[in-house]
């Protein structure tokens, strides 16, 4: 749902612009078009109200979030707030700041409506936006309410920026399609990929979607709320394959074992993520801290793992091994093939999954030790085309993964239906599994027209 009216309290907004510049998400990293956005002057408090759609009643809504594009200061610098009319309390509540945001770069996010129905039974949805600081002007390149709604359909995302029919559904196309060979790993046509703002700490609403595959944080909470055996038998017994998403190439400092990785395994901060380390997956030291996590996602019955930062051994010094990036490549791959031998040794089904550094097919060991690759921003990153050198070198190295038998899973960042329904088509076209969603991952996102209704 897109903001109707906009009525600024306080303050004031940059000349020229209007409404419009909430609407769609088009700008990333540091663009600076004037009319795509709306500024916000400091101080300025102001109110943008959205009617549910035609049909739509307030018993029919089951969730809703926020959905945000915004540039500018920091919380450090500056505080800005996102808050909601409740109905039920008569009163603005907190629904979140811009802590999420890096500075002055564009970053896109979603908060969430929890309860939705006190935000939406007495009228339209009215979100606040303001700042009693003078410190700084922010901008918003989107502002936008995503509800879900009851049908018999499981429920389709409602989304501002998304439209009812981004295209023409077409089958996953797993098998010969592309000239491609059958994969390995059956039964996967479709996969969804939330790592944070579960409702209730809960994956219902997964549960109730008709995705083959589900990637989730091993814990609901990032840190030791871990998922049990008995939600994630329950989202298999709804014919779903779930991996436990978790690093094996970094560290977050809020993460359970933060404590426990000395300071000189830690290679300093990963770029645009502050409070995250690369660490020296290398050293024998680590590999408790990747045991431990394998252990949790065996325990809890996952279908297997979904492992993220392997882009590390190409982001640190090429000397941080007092070697080089081939011989860094070789520890990478070394590590994927300890926990294949680990896990398989324990669950012979539990299937393996890397996620980016395609390339990595060209060392020997690599293919023998994965059932999967997933990649990230294949064909759209944030709604920009993925045009650079490395996006084609990753393009025709996941493609090599795939001719290989194995599945592919790629995930792209996009709100635009025409950007949305260019992904699906060329990644299914490539023998690929695509998702569409935002990068925050902090959704589900149900894409009409392509993901499973």
């Amino acid at each position: 749902m897109t903001c109707a009216t906009l009525q600024v309290e306080s303050g004031a907004i940059g000349s020229g612009q209007s409404v419009q510049g909430l609407h769609t998400q088009t700008l990333s990293g540091t663009q600076d078009r004037w009319t795509e956005y709306v500024e916000f002057f400091p101080g300025t408090s102001a109110t943008c109200t959205y009617a549910l759609p035609a049909g739509v009643g307030p018993s029919d809504v089951l969730s809703a979030e926020v959905g945000i594009n915004y540039r500018g200061p920091a919380t450090a610098q500056m505080r800005w707030l996102f808050e909601a009319w409740d109905y039920t309390a008569g009163a603005w509540v907190l629904v979140g700041d811009n802590a999420f945001a890096q500075s002055w770069r564009w970053t896109a996010t979603s908060l969430a409506l929890t309860t939705p129905q006190r935000f939406v039974s007495g009228g339209p949805v009215r979100l606040r936006y303001r700042t009693t600081s003078t410190a700084d002007a922010s901008l918003l390149d989107l502002l936008v309410v995503r509800i879900q709604v009851a049908a018999s359909d499981a429920g389709t995302s409602t989304d501002a920026g998304t439209s009812v029919d981004a295209g023409t559904s077409t089958d996953a196309g797993t098998g010969t399609d592309a000239g491609m060979p059958p994969v390995q790993w059956e039964g996967v046509n479709s996969f969804t990929y939330q790592l944070t703002n579960y409702p209730q700490g809960r994956l219902d609403i997964i549960a109730n979607s008709k995705f083959d595959l589900a990637i989730v944080d091993l814990a609901r909470d990032g840190y030791t709320n871990w998922f049990t055996a008995a939600e994630i038998t329950a989202l298999k017994s709804r014919g779903k394959q779930v991996l436990a998403y978790f690093e094996i190439g970094a560290i977050e400092d809020f993460r359970p074992e933060w404590s426990q990785v000395p300071e000189d395994l830690k290679l300093g901060p990963v770029s645009g993520w502050p409070n995250e380390q690369y660490v020296k997956y290398w050293d024998e030291r680590w590999w408790p801290i990747v045991q431990g996590r394998i252990d949790q996602a065996l325990a809890a019955g996952f279908t297997g793992c979904y492992m993220d930062m392997v882009v590390t051994y190409e982001e640190i010094p090429a000397n941080s091994a007092g070697t080089n990036r081939a011989d860094l490549a070789r520890k990478m791959v070394a590590l994927i093939e300890r926990i294949s031998l680990y896990a398989k040794a324990r669950n012979p089904a539990f299937k393996v999954m890397p996620q980016n550094s395609p390339e990595l097919v060209d060392v020997p060991a690599y293919l023998p030790a994965i059932d999967g690759l997933g990649m990230e921003d294949m064909y759209w990153s944030d709604d920009s085309p993925c045009s650079f050198g490395w996006c084609e070198e990753n393009r025709t190295n996941a493609a090599r993964v795939r001719a290989a038998g194995k599945l592919v899973l790629s995930t792209d960042y996009a709100v635009q239906p025409a950007n949305i329904a260019d992904a699906y088509t060329r990644s299914r076209a490539a023998g690929f599994v695509p998702y569409v969603s935002v990068r925050a991952l902090n959704q589900m996102t149900v894409n009409a027209g392509w993901d499973p209704q």
